[in-house]
């Protein structure tokens, strides 16, 4: 419970903060900045429930906002069938659309297993290189117009399933301005219901339970490793979410692209921030993101996830093959240290609610209840709803207070469970994750 009263604190502190940056700011009310160029790409895959529905949000959007393009980025992977495939049901909006030049589908014939080919495929296709041309003897240490393009260009990074505020690109624009040697930008996720047939309970905690770690841990660390400079902000863990991501594409360039040596490009994409000592910015403009629909589900996405946090490892090496790292090796010690204990605190965390339940109970059955053991259980039994109580639901349909309560105490041991089979597959090396996580 003093951790959750901590949590509480910084959920209060993060919805000051972000009223505070987001006060007066609203899409396009400021003069388009016409030497900023912003890319969104959204790569799809077995995305036919949603993918009508995207290409519209996003054609809307694009017609609302200071963004540049929007490219939407299927994958052969998905294989022709019956039914209308992922880049079936695109082609046939856009063209529904009147194929509008902003907003475009590309299809990557690459087949690889994780989505890092599509982001890269689109990175070539729609932004300027960041080498010189023949007829120019300008490059980019020397501030060529290649190396000023790639200044000046952003590649946003969203799933079929994000919904970002209208003021993101704004607050970007605004906050490239003032951080100008930030290279990597994050905004604050929202987790929501999906407002699809089959969602329940369970999805209703799992999005109050998400939203909460954002406002919470991630805040806190973000904030901490991004404006202190002290030993412990350095090894203070944190990243990029893999959507609701900006990154300039001269930092892509550095590092190669968008990293495909492991599950979870957006992790990586963070971690090597982290390791090359970059920092990572903050938006406080939200990105509504689902959550899954049904208990199995959100299993498989928890273990993808966990999965991916075990990573940490295959990255350090990756950053000390390739000249990357620029931490000390005390800092890297510490920084795996810290990681590590993020997905172990994660999937221990029910089973040591579970074993306190079960002491206090055999304590009770022994000698009688006492007013101490009512105050261990119901800190116990109350841990796991708190969030659900101090949130007040998000999302454009916030679900009840008691749907939320009864949610959160489903969804909670669940995300604890997915922690033991992203172990097991870890320490089998099998394949890394799900090839998708479910919607």
């Amino acid at each position: 419970m003093a951790r959750r009263a901590l949590e509480l604190a910084t959920v209060i502190r993060s919805g000051r903060w972000s009223r505070a940056r987001l006060a007066g700011l609203a899409a396009g009310d400021q003069p388009v900045d016409r030497g900023l160029r912003i890319v969104c790409v959204v790569p799809l895959y077995l995305e036919q429930d949603i993918a009508a529905d995207t290409v519209r949000f996003w054609h809307h959007l694009a017609a609302r906002t200071t963004v540049d393009q929007v490219v939407f980025v299927t994958t052969a992977k998905e294989q022709p069938g019956r039914d209308p495939t992922t880049p079936d049901i695109v082609a046939a909006e856009l063209a529904a659309l009147g194929n509008p030049e902003r907003v475009v589908h590309l299809h990557c014939d690459e087949v690889t297993q994780f989505r890092a080919a599509q982001l890269n495929l689109a990175v070539r296709q729609t932004t300027r290189p960041a080498v010189a041309t023949d007829d120019s003897t300008d490059d980019c240490t020397d501030g060529g117009a290649a190396g000023r393009a790639a200044r000046t260009t952003w590649i946003g990074v969203y799933n079929a399933d994000s919904r970002p505020a209208d003021t993101t690109f704004t607050e970007l624009a605004q906050q490239i301005r003032a951080e100008p040697d930030t290279r990597v930008f994050q905004q604050l996720a929202d987790y929501v219901v999906p407002d699809r047939p089959g969602a329940g309970a369970v999805a209703a905690g799992n999005a109050v339970l998400q939203t909460w770690w954002t406002r919470s841990h991630y805040f806190a660390r973000n904030t901490r490793g991004a404006r202190n400079r002290s030993w412990r902000a350095t090894v203070t863990p944190y990243s990029t979410f893999g959507h609701g991501e900006f990154v300039r594409r001269d930092f892509l360039d550095d590092i190669g692209g968008f990293p495909d040596f492991a599950y979870a490009d957006g992790l990586l994409l963070g971690w090597i921030c982290r390791l090359r000592a970059e920092p990572i910015g903050l938006l406080a403009s939200r990105d509504d993101a689902e959550v899954p629909r049904t208990g199995r589900d959100l299993i498989t996405q928890q273990t993808a996830w966990m999965r991916g946090l075990l990573n940490f490892g295959a990255t350090v090496a990756w950053c000390r093959q390739h000249g990357h790292l620029r931490l000390t090796d005390r800092e890297v010690a510490a920084l795996r240290a810290a990681h590590a204990t993020i997905p172990v605190t994660w999937g221990l965390s029910t089973a040591a609610v579970v074993a306190g339940v079960a002491v206090v109970t055999a304590g009770v059955a022994r000698r009688g209840p006492t007013s101490g053991d009512v105050l261990r259980l119901v800190g116990l039994l109350m841990h796991p709803v708190v969030p659900a109580l101090a949130l007040p639901g998000t999302g454009s349909k916030p679900t009840r207070l008691g749907t939320r309560l009864v949610g959160a105490a489903m969804s909670w041991p669940v995300e604890g469970l997915a922690f033991w089979p992203a172990v097991a597959s870890h320490l089998r090396r099998r394949q890394q994750a799900p090839a998708k996580t479910p919607r």
